[in-house]
């Protein structure tokens, strides 16, 4: 991947992550992008990290004080983990020196060839210069909708409320499986 400037919303699409949720990364200091003219910029190396540090979050529900610790190391290694190409990087903690280590297994490579993938979508998501919305914005929204409502037809409120439900209803469920690997 090559280096490239990623401002907040454009890194949160490409990570695929709620803008909300990658600033809560930056601001508990799991993740730490430059900070340029007040704004931050993420490169890529910042953004696999962000990209481990969620997968984390989520799927383990990591608190963010271990998940800093975690990302501490993860950081310093990441270099030498990328130049011998990886498959999988495999964090092991232990709580208690008497205890048996933890073992959390990434998959590294596959982390890294999405990244790849979804830096194209960068482009698509043009953040504002902060401040003032750009000229004629309201316009632009209201046409867009317009042009929506033609598409729709006549739809009641209630129909739309009942549609947004059932969608909330018909959520997906991450799937969680186990399997070994030798």
């Amino acid at each position: 991947m090559e280096k490239q400037g990623l401002k907040l919303k454009q890194a949160s699409a490409v990570l695929r992550i709620q803008p909300k949720d990658l600033q809560n990364l930056v601001q508990f200091g799991i993740v730490h992008p430059k900070l340029s003219h007040g704004a931050y910029v993420f490169d890529t190396r910042t953004l696999l990290v962000a990209k481990v540090a969620f997968c984390l979050k989520e799927v383990l529900g990591t608190r963010t004080g271990f998940l800093s610790k975690l990302m501490d190391v993860f950081w310093t290694a990441e270099k030498q983990l990328k130049s011998e190409n990886r498959k999988y990087i495999v964090f092991v903690c232990r709580l208690l020196a008497d205890e048996e280590p933890i073992k959390i297994g990434v998959p590294f490579r596959a982390l890294g060839e999405q990244l790849r993938v979804q830096m194209t979508r960068a482009d698509l998501y043009k953040d504002l210069p902060r401040g003032r919305k750009r000229r004629g914005w309201k316009k632009e929204f209201l046409k867009s909708l317009a042009e929506v409502a033609k598409d729709i037809g006549e739809v009641s409120g209630e129909e739309i409320l009942r549609a947004v439900r059932t969608f909330r209803r018909e959520r997906r469920v991450p799937e969680i499986t186990v399997a070994a690997e030798s």
